[in-house]
């Protein structure tokens, strides 16, 4: 028989405490907080940053949106001819070539033998009846004045030399009064072209229409670079100037302001004459006559035919490409200081002013994107500060594929496909390409500051009427 077990006395009665610290309850949290909750704040990253700190991520914030205000507003003028259709389609040049009805003289300053033998047989052989080629050559350059000498002979009937002091002087190319020998009635256009340029055998007839079609003053035909998979920076450069000729120079054109290049310009006789001339001495002399015919009221029409179109010479080293730059940066820096630009209206004027201070902005804005972006990495930043420095690297990965694009579009243009070699270039040739750029603008700088240039003083636009010069030329509405 068993016994019924015995059973403890029973203990004492706890009494439950709350803590001194009442912890609110979390759900589906694997702990409490280490910290109160009032404190969380306090491991953000910037809690205890500094008014320095503060003050260099104001500052970075608007270096930043300086930079992507440029990078997406250059995006956009790229563009234009999306968002623009019309712009795709060549007006001007569309339909039959109508008869001839100006009379040319092509004007080709010679600074070098090179390619100027080839310039001059293109120029001599245009289909069209009336073109004259006028080579302007220093008389101290033996060795460009036997080639010109030769294409004389070759063509005598259509070349001619005109021996000046040297080009690199300051005394401009007369060519209003040249060309007063070959066009007798003044109602001619001088075409400007540079040795080495490749002029189609129909430019000249198809230019012809666009001026009897719309009766401009002057007309900028589209000039490209050479296209070729060698060396790395001509697809680059191949693909920068497509951009400009379809859709830049259209979008500073349709805001009233276009500028003018030394390559493929066709300018009426008596505006050119108005103007004094051709300076072939100074860089970029047509980008200087574009701002100032623009002032006066003259009518340009920017000329786009992918069959016509100029091929230029390329430059035959990267010393070549440097100089060709800086040469363009000088151009731009010579412009902006004579000042014309300040008579154009209040919408032109803004573009000229950007289209001059590009280069300069340009190099900014590369040495700002790759100071921020190693100075935030080097200081040990957040992470949120090094993405807020390198968020303008965003455009300009859309922007690289932009020209992708362009990269098959100019190829097509050319009646070939783009390789792909081609397309990686002009991708991987971005980088090197803005750093040549930048060398370009400092030695730009630097030459034009060491230089003192006397101011040059042009004609007087109320200067008198010239014979063939436009009718109704309104001196009052300048400016």
């Amino acid at each position: 028989m068993t016994s019924a077990p015995a059973f403890a006395a029973p203990g004492p009665v706890l009494t439950p405490t709350l803590p001194a610290t009442p912890t609110p309850f979390v759900p589906n949290r694997g702990g409490l907080p280490s910290v109160p909750g009032e404190d969380v704040s306090a491991a953000l990253p910037w809690a205890d940053w500094s008014s320095l700190q503060w003050a260099g991520t104001a500052l970075l914030v608007v270096l930043v949106a300086l930079v992507l205000t440029v990078t997406i507003g250059r995006i956009v003028r790229r563009l234009y001819l999306v968002r623009e259709q019309e712009e795709l389609g060549h007006g001007d040049l569309d339909g039959p070539v109508l008869p001839p009805a100006h009379a040319f003289t092509a004007l080709v300053p010679a600074h070098g033998p090179a390619g100027l033998a080839v310039t001059l047989d293109l120029l001599a052989r245009q289909r069209h009846p009336d073109v004259r080629v006028l080579v302007a050559v220093d008389a101290d350059d033996p060795l460009t004045l036997d080639v010109a000498t030769s294409a004389v002979r070759r063509h005598p009937e259509r070349v001619r030399i005109v021996r000046t002091g040297p080009l690199a002087g300051r005394t401009p190319v007369a060519a209003s009064a040249l060309a007063d020998e070959l066009v007798p009635d003044g109602d001619g256009i001088v075409g400007v072209f540079s040795a080495g340029d490749r002029p189609h055998p129909r430019l000249f007839a198809l230019v012809d229409s666009v001026l009897t079609r719309t009766d401009a003053d002057a007309v900028q035909h589209a000039s490209r670079p050479a296209f070729c998979p060698t060396p790395w920076w001509t697809p680059r450069s191949t693909v920068d100037r497509w951009w400009w000729s379809r859709s830049v120079v259209r979008s500073h054109g349709r805001a009233g302001f276009v500028p003018l290049s030394d390559s493929t310009l066709f300018v009426r006789h008596a505006w050119l004459a108005w103007a004094g001339g051709w300076d072939a001495s100074r860089v970029e002399a047509g980008l200087a006559l574009g701002v100032r015919m623009t002032a006066a009221g003259a009518r340009i029409v920017i000329a786009t035919s992918a069959e016509a179109t100029t091929v230029e010479r390329s430059p035959g080293g990267l010393r070549d490409l440097a100089r060709a730059r800086a040469t363009w940066v000088r151009g731009c820096l010579q412009v902006l200081g004579q000042g014309d630009w300040r008579r154009l209206r209040p919408g032109a004027r803004r573009r000229a002013l950007g289209v001059l201070t590009e280069p300069l902005v340009d190099a900014a804005v590369t040495v700002l994107t790759a100071t921020t972006v190693a100075s935030t990495v080097l200081v040990g930043a957040p992470v949120l500060v090094v993405a807020l420095a390198a968020l303008p690297v965003l455009p300009w990965m859309l922007s690289q594929l932009l020209d992708v694009g362009a990269t098959t579009e100019a190829a097509a243009e050319q009646g070939r496909r783009a390789t792909s070699r081609e397309r990686l270039l002009v991708v991987v040739g971005s980088v090197p390409d803005r750093l040549v750029t930048l060398c370009a603008v400092v030695t730009a700088v630097a030459a034009e500051l060491a230089i003192v240039r006397p101011r040059v003083v042009g004609p007087s636009t109320s200067a008198p009427v010239l014979a063939g010069q436009p009718v109704g030329l309104d001196e009052s509405a300048v400016g």
